[in-house]
This record gives structure tokens, C-alpha cells and sequence, in this order.
């Protein structure tokens, strides 16, 4: 007869990561009591996120940090810093300069409106809630899983994104950031699954 105390498949559990969406029970407690949650986004994540956040975290009661982070992926920028032929050729350093400011600014533009449109959303349905925005430059794995460590939340939220590509090997279920900040972040993770 075995037990779940004997048996190493089913003993083995992992408190640390919690999947929100179809497979959730209702009524029970996803993570307890996080009063500071972060949540990565993308752009683009389920509108139903709010709703899963909410009912995760809870809407009444004391107030909650919510901070909400948008990497700006910088890695397609750090190889044109090499003189590489991305764009056409190399081309003379003022228009490089000038390419790479407008591209900058188009970014900060796109996650800005990108942070308040969420922003508005979280608002709406945690009233109680404080709302920061913060915007990385960088890996978005790596910055994820440092932003959590570096702001001490109780939980990191994010959509899972599942892999597309035909030549990834694994499973499917995670996209390559959602694997990354599962397996590295220093705090509990809280993954949404997109509604079906």
C-alpha cells in the first residue's frame, strides 16, 4: 500500500507555483494574503487577467501594492551596437544614433500606454489597491525574476504564453519567459492561463 507520504511522485509538490485558470478549484485560496504582487505584462495577456489577479489576491480588506512591469526586450538594439547588417548595412553612426533614438521612444510610448490601459483596469477592480507602473530594459526573463527579488512582492503574476514554435523542445505549456521566471524567481509565482 503506498501513501503519499512514501510514494516520491506524489509527496513531491511544488507550494511555490500556483496555476490560475481553467484547472483552478473555485473557492480555494491561491496564494495567502499577498499584500505587494507583481504583475508582468507583455501586451498580450488575457483581459480576463484582472478578474483571475482579483480573485486571487482578494478585493477587500487591507490595501495591496500592485506594481505592474513592462520589459522592453533590447536584444535586437545590442547586436546593432556591433556594426552587424541588421538594417540594410552599416550605416553611417549619426543615422544609426538617430534610428535608435526614434526606436527608443517608440518603445517608451508603447509601454506606457500599454501600463496605463492595465493600470485602469486594476483599478477598477481592486479599489483598495496602490498601482506603480515600472518599465525594464533587458531580457524580459531576467528582468522579471530581478524586479521581483529587488521590490520584495509576496507574489509574481503572469500570463502563460505557450510555446508556438515547431522547432522548441519541452513542453508546451510555458513559453521560454514564463519556464525562465517559474524556475529562477525568488518569490511564489501565480501563472494565468488564457481563457479558452
Amino acid at each position: 500500500m503506498s501513501t503519499a507520504a512514501s510514494d516520491p511522485v506524489r509527496s513531491r509538490r511544488t507550494p511555490d507555483v500556483a496555476v490560475l485558470g481553467e484547472h483552478a478549484a473555485e473557492g480555494e485560496p491561491v496564494v495567502s494574503a499577498p499584500r505587494r504582487v507583481l504583475v508582468a505584462l507583455a501586451g498580450a495577456e488575457d483581459p480576463a487577467l484582472v478578474a483571475q489577479v482579483a480573485r486571487a489576491v482578494g478585493v477587500g480588506g487591507s490595501a495591496i501594492e500592485l506594481t505592474l512591469l513592462h520589459v522592453e526586450e533590447t536584444g535586437p538594439r545590442e547586436l546593432a551596437a556591433h556594426d552587424l547588417p541588421l538594417r540594410g548595412g552599416p550605416w553611417p553612426a549619426h543615422a544609426r544614433d538617430a534610428v535608435e533614438d526614434r526606436l527608443a521612444e517608440a518603445d517608451d510610448l508603447r509601454a506606457a500606454a500599454l501600463l496605463e490601459a492595465w493600470h485602469e483596469r486594476f483599478a477598477a477592480a481592486l479599489p483598495h489597491a496602490e498601482i506603480a507602473h515600472l518599465v525594464a530594459q533587458g531580457r524580459p526573463e531576467q528582468e522579471i525574476v530581478a524586479a521581483a527579488g529587488r521590490l520584495a512582492v509576496d507574489v509574481l503574476v503572469l500570463s502563460a504564453r505557450p510555446r508556438t514554435g515547431p522547432t522548441e523542445a519541452g513542453p508546451r505549456s510555458l513559453g521560454r519567459v514564463s519556464r525562465f521566471v517559474v524556475d529562477h524567481s525568488p518569490v511564489p509565482v501565480l501563472v494565468v492561463r488564457r481563457a479558452r
